[in-house]
């Protein structure tokens, strides 16, 4: 198959980003016309800070902009992951995924957060946290895994799909 990279970007993060990426554009542009009419140290300093905030804003977008799933021939990557973040298609038993969508003002924000949910054939099950995300999104990302795994992996979960739609 043929590699493939699905983005995952939380709207609050999209907002949250582009806000403070046109809170610098609108600072910069201040920072020029200012330089322009006058060239007081105080001036240059500040169109300084606004350049190395600019920098700083051009790297926190592409971050953001880079975390998602890597799908190769052979494993999945959760780039953005620190930690048990590249997964064997072959060592995946069973794959699930979790929501919360249920309205509370109680719960915090690791509640809210997307999460994809491994058994491993050692028996191990492994929980990617993936932040908050849209539904379209989260299972786009678990289709893509489904259809990855191996076909014996992949009967198993359409069977116990089918044993949980009834209930």
């Amino acid at each position: 198959m043929k590699d493939k990279f699905i983005r995952i970007l939380s709207p609050i993060q999209i907002f949250v980003v582009g806000l403070l990426d046109i809170a610098v554009i609108g600072y910069a542009i201040f920072a020029v016309k200012t330089l322009a009419k006058r060239q007081a140290t105080s001036v240059i300093f500040f169109a300084a800070c606004v350049v190395l905030a600019f920098i700083v804003a051009v790297l926190v977008t592409k971050e953001i902009v880079s975390h998602g799933v890597k799908f190769h021939d052979d494993e999945l990557e959760f780039t953005g992951i620190d930690n048990d973040n590249i997964f064997a298609y072959e060592d995946i038993v069973k794959v699930e995924t979790e929501k919360d969508e249920k309205a509370s003002l109680v719960k915090n924000f690791v509640d809210r957060q997307s999460k994809i949910i491994f058994t491993l054939k050692d028996e191990r099950v492994v929980t990617v946290y993936i932040g908050i995300t849209t539904k379209s999104t989260l299972k786009k990302v678990s289709d893509e895994i489904i259809s990855r795994l191996p076909q014996s992996a992949q009967n198993e979960i359409s069977a116990s799909s089918d044993n949980t739609q009834g209930e």
